[in-house]
């Protein structure tokens, strides 16, 4: 019991207001005192008065579909104020019916959410009501379900935010679109955390991680292509990963189905950029993405690159796809998209065709250096044998001069081995000059 107590008096401190704590304190007073009964219909008036205070608020931030609402509400008061009878009437009738209101009109909960604050309403009236019971045989309540209706009061209603569903997922647009938002996976969730998706709905969820996904393709969307939109859905996944993984991978997969051609390479960028994406994708997915690196133009699939290469089933075939880079497509590769030892081998063949001094500056420098550090003594062995196996010509090129000078100052090579090797290959000249 006093566990299960010290759990309620922490959970109440979740409510959003002091003024929702303040309508929670009664209940958690009566359940304190092995109330039940008591406990119930107290926090059936605390969540009652706290979404006619969430009505209120939004009406006065002008929020449509509240304005009505509020206006109808305050009607019957000026009524029961008047003396009219009327209002007290619809007053009760108003109150049956919030729940509905709140959910129906202004989104408040889901489905699941609603059948609980039924099941609360319901047990309100059974121990409210004596004329529901038998006579002799009052309402018992448990513990545990006086214990539960606090807890769903105060998950549900009372620690929300006063913000309708399109109302939310419309602020957390303008959050994750806006040129601010990090690109950084910690700074990600710490944004989200102090957002409405803190405390979420199961329905905010789903409907945040389908508006994310499906307005990063609006083009008219301030999150059109956006990689903000990746670092939103990875944030999501991990302060609600049930929920969220579940379907960010049932829209991904739908993603990669319905993606033209024209929008594949911004589809595959959304989806490789989500963590752990190929758990997520069925077969059919997964084969869109192995056919989207074999048949796509070179400068297309160049972004993606390295993140490609992350996954297992998919290096191959981009190593694959490197092997028909030529030397522009390979410099964009490594020096604009972080391509590194999966270049090595093409910059070699590459290196190993030229045919001038200004063909062999051009490949060294814009392949073969911005590298260097991911080569291997046996990869060296190779570049300084070119000449002799190739008829690369490299000797007498300036870019050479450096690397092999770079190569000496390494410690892959003893000095005796090292000239031995450049004069196998009729080097040694330059290294003396």
């Amino acid at each position: 019991m006093n566990e299960s107590l010290l759990d309620i008096e922490v959970l109440a401190l979740r409510c959003r207001s002091e003024q929702s704590r303040t309508y929670i304190s009664e209940a958690i007073l009566c359940y304190r005192a092995g109330a039940y009964r008591a406990t119930i219909v107290s926090v059936w008036i605390a969540v009652i008065f706290d979404l006619v205070d969430k009505i209120r608020e939004l009406s006065l931030a002008g929020e449509a579909k509240a304005i009505p609402i509020w206006t109808r509400y305050e009607k019957y008061i000026q009524q029961i104020n008047d003396g009219n009878t009327q209002g007290i009437q619809a007053a009760l009738e108003f109150e049956r019916e919030l729940i509905h209101i709140c959910k129906n009109d202004l989104q408040f909960f889901d489905q699941q959410q609603m059948v609980d604050l039924q099941r609360l309403r319901e047990d309100r009236h059974r121990c409210a009501h004596p004329s529901f019971q038998q006579i002799g045989e009052p309402y018992r309540p448990s513990a545990e379900q006086a214990r539960l209706h606090l807890t769903n009061a105060v998950s549900h209603v009372l620690a929300q935010p006063p913000v309708q569903g399109k109302a939310q997922l419309a602020r957390l647009l303008a959050l994750i679109s806006s040129n601010y938002f990090p690109q950084d996976h910690a700074q990600a969730v710490t944004q989200l955390r102090a957002s409405a998706l803190e405390r979420a709905s199961d329905a905010l969820v789903t409907g945040f991680v389908d508006m994310a996904i499906f307005q990063y393709f609006d083009d008219k969307s301030p999150l059109y292509w956006k990689p903000q939109a990746r670092y939103a859905l990875n944030a999501v996944i991990e302060i609600h990963r049930p929920q969220a993984e579940a379907r960010v991978g049932k829209q991904l997969n739908r993603v990669l189905k319905d993606a033209t051609d024209s929008e594949l390479a911004s589809a595959a960028a959304l989806v490789t950029g989500i963590h752990s994406y190929w758990g997520m994708l069925l077969q059919p997915g997964r084969d869109k993405l192995k056919q989207f690196i074999q048949n796509s133009p070179n400068a297309v699939v160049l972004p993606g690159l390295p993140t490609l290469l992350m996954t297992p089933e998919l290096a191959p075939l981009v190593v694959e796809k490197v092997e028909t880079f030529n030397i522009d497509d390979l410099s964009a590769a490594i020096n604009s998209f972080g391509l590194k030892g999966t270049a090595k081998e093409r910059t070699l063949q590459l290196i190993s065709k030229v045919r001038s001094y200004d063909s062999a500056n051009d490949a060294l420098n814009r392949l073969l250096l911005p590298i260097f550090n991911e080569f291997t003594k046996n990869d060296f062995i190779r570049l300084i044998r070119l000449p002799t196996t190739h008829g690369a010509d490299l000797i007498g090129a300036n870019a050479y001069t450096v690397v092999l000078k770079r190569i000496q100052q390494t410690s892959l090579f003893d000095t005796e081995e090292f000239n031995i090797l450049l004069e196998e290959n009729n080097s040694t000249w330059i290294i003396r000059q």
